[in-house]
């Protein structure tokens, strides 16, 4: 009942970010939206855990897998998806980072020998059989010229920098790094790697006085990182990544409701017949 609990608390507050990304998306550049939200939301977990007197001292080797996890899940993977949000309709890039599960399922048998079962094979060969009647269009026609196939592309390697970020947590948790204080220096880390990539790139740090964007920002950086981070690497503790990766099969279901609402997203036959085969 208690992994029930984890999986629907994450589902819930993580489908409604593919939408409210639209509102981080124009005046103020993507890396500056994904920096802004992960410094926040560290910030916050940093206070609660001072609050609480944790300890925050540790070694320089657990302070650099803070840094691998927070650049793979709070840092490059975003930067991706929100690149992929300025050429698809929001539910989309859920659509395609349900291929987590596969990747998930292939990098614990890479990195962790956990030979999946024939039924998890099953699942997710069918998974990808969904995938490819959805995007089948930019699969079998694809030119660069094309703005979804970079959408497309864009949200294939911001799930693969998640599934690597799921494998470090796992090896994290094998080795008994504590969550929260994980989650909070990996944040951390993570917005400053992307600052870095900011300053680099000659990117202008605006920010955009608006009901829309502090409003979506403040969802993203509370519910979407810290709430639904914390319940979803909970539950990767509890289950493991392959099976916690299922949660990118349900979760376009739900995005793709809200961009039908919200988005007027037209239903095509490829859609219809793809997402019941996730």
């Amino acid at each position: 009942m208690k992994n029930l609990i984890l999986f629907t608390a994450t589902l819930f507050c993580w489908s409604p970010t593919w939408y409210l990304i639209k509102f981080q998306l124009g005046y103020v550049d993507p890396l500056v939206s994904v920096f802004y939200r992960f410094i926040i939301a560290s910030l916050i977990i940093f206070l609660f855990l001072m609050i609480k007197k944790k300890n925050l001292i540790f070694s320089v080797n657990m302070h650099l897998w803070f840094l691998f996890f927070g650049t793979c899940l709070y840092s490059i993977n975003y930067l991706f998806f929100y690149k992929s949000n300025t050429y698809l309709v929001s539910s989309f890039p859920a659509v395609v980072f349900s291929t987590v599960v596969i990747m998930n399922i292939m990098g614990e048998w890479f990195y962790f020998k956990k030979k999946p079962s024939s039924k998890t094979l099953v699942g997710a060969i069918i998974g990808m059989i969904g995938i490819i009647i959805i995007f089948n269009d930019e699969i079998f026609y694809f030119s660069l010229s094309e703005g979804t196939h970079i959408g497309l592309l864009l949200a294939l390697f911001g799930t693969f920098c998640a599934s690597s970020g799921n494998m470090v947590h796992q090896r994290n948790i094998n080795n008994k790094f504590p969550l929260i204080e994980t989650i909070a220096f990996a944040m951390l880390y993570g917005s400053l790697m992307t600052l870095l990539i900011i300053k680099l790139s000659n990117i202008e740090l605006l920010f955009e006085f608006t009901f829309s964007y502090v409003a979506s920002l403040a969802y993203l950086s509370i519910f979407g990182s810290i709430f639904a981070f914390i319940f979803y690497l909970k539950l990767l503790e509890k289950i493991g990544p392959g099976r916690a990766g299922y949660i990118g099969v349900v979760m376009p279901v739900i995005a793709l409701i809200i961009s039908t609402i919200f988005e007027s997203l037209d239903w095509q036959l490829d859609l219809i017949i793809g997402l019941p085969i996730l």
